[in-house]
């Protein structure tokens, strides 16, 4: 296994992934950190998830090519490597148990978004839908919707949890912008989350 001085902040939950500065999705980008703790880059030195829409990608060597002063503080080899750090053996991706996506598949009624469409589309269509599209309801929040992430092996690699204003349809953002994961809710040990299509 290589190391390098220069890595992308690995993945510890939402609170490690922040806003892009250049697409302004939230929870989608990852700042470079120093392995040694002497230096603190500023917040747009990171990488885009979003490489094919966004492309956002600012290394440590962009940095110290603008910030020569910085440079010098560093030996000539401390700032060549700045890549992640290359796993030899890669992990194995993690996936939601079915029994909870089949739970959630049930109780629809209370769910917000299909309270909203059953109005506009009639309860028969609606639920046709949501059972088509395996949307689910959940807990986390009273009628919240879950978008379940799922590969084309149907395995399911998480689930995006949204709640919806019943009368108009629109996502509730006050008096926070209620979405999250589902493999964040359920506080998953060491979840290796690959996302997919």
């Amino acid at each position: 296994m290589s190391t390098h001085r220069f890595i992308l902040e690995p993945y510890k939950g939402v609170s490690t992934r922040h806003t892009c500065p250049n697409c302004h999705r939230q929870r989608c980008f990852s700042k470079y950190i120093d392995t040694e703790k002497q230096i603190k880059f500023p917040e747009y030195v990171g990488r885009c998830d979003h490489e094919q829409k966004c492309g956002y990608h600012f290394t440590p060597r962009d940095y110290f090519e603008q910030n020569p002063s910085e440079k010098e503080k560093f030996a000539e080899n401390s700032f060549r490597s700045y890549a992640p750090i290359k796993e030899a053996k890669p992990i194995a991706t993690s996936y939601i148990d079915l029994d909870i996506v089949n739970q959630s598949l049930r109780g629809y009624p209370a769910n917000k978004l299909f309270q909203f469409l059953s109005a506009q589309f009639g309860e028969t269509e609606t639920l046709k839908l949501m059972k088509r599209y395996k949307v689910g309801t959940s807990k986390y929040w009273d009628g919240a919707t879950v978008f379940w992430q799922t590969d084309n092996q149907n395995k399911v690699r998480t689930g995006k949890i949204m709640l919806y204003n019943s009368e108009t349809g629109k996502r509730i953002k006050e008096p926070y912008n209620h979405v999250t994961w589902v493999h964040s809710v359920l506080h998953k040990e060491d979840y290796n989350l690959k996302q997919c299509i």
